[in-house]
């Protein structure tokens, strides 16, 4: 048997030499590492096993990240993602962008993104799909949506006071697709 270590995503064989076993998976005809571990051969089985050093799990649809927007265009929102969860349990971002169209984004009909979210927002958000040009958010449940917005004035932070956000400094008063999570409230 040879090992050697192996990060998640590595290739590790075609499929007609080996078959996956624990912690692979094969994919277009190819064998993968699913796992951070030692990637074992076992030539007389024909198998490909890795031996996990620390299980981290990438994240998948239905996980929730947190994310800071980094433009807001006519019918989508373009996010940096900052962390991934699924339930209680960390999950590892395999890749760093992400979009949110406008119709998922609420359950009502949304005429303005710029209403909605601004520049340098941070939102809690839902992963709607997964696939290999891009990452696909939404937010069109109560508990998903801007957790801490900045004032597109003076840019200081903006408090929840009676369901509308307000900048201490300025006195602007401002309006977004809130999260039933918002962190700054008076």
């Amino acid at each position: 048997m040879r090992k050697k270590v192996v990060i998640p995503g590595e290739e590790l064989a075609i499929a007609e030499e080996y078959a996956a076993s624990e912690n692979t998976f094969e994919e277009n005809e190819r064998i993968y590492a699913s796992v951070l571990g030692r990637a074992e051969y076992d030539k007389a089985k024909h198998e490909i096993s890795v031996l996990a050093e620390k299980t981290a799990k990438p994240f998948t649809e239905g996980c929730k990240v947190i994310a800071q927007v980094l433009a807001v265009r006519k019918s989508r929102v373009l996010v940096k993602l900052i962390e991934a969860r699924l339930g209680p349990e960390k999950r590892i971002l395999t890749q760093f962008f992400a979009t949110l169209f406008i119709s998922n984004v609420d359950e009502r009909f949304i005429k303005d993104l710029n209403e909605e979210f601004k520049v340098g927002d941070f939102i809690i958000a839902e992963v709607e799909s997964i696939k290999p040009y891009g990452v696909y958010l939404r937010t069109n449940k109560p508990s998903l949506g801007v957790i801490k917005a900045y004032c597109s004035v003076c840019r200081a932070p903006l408090y929840l006071t009676n369901q509308k956000l307000m900048c201490k400094r300025c006195g602007s008063v401002e309006k977004r697709k809130l999260s039933a999570e918002y962190i700054l409230k008076v």
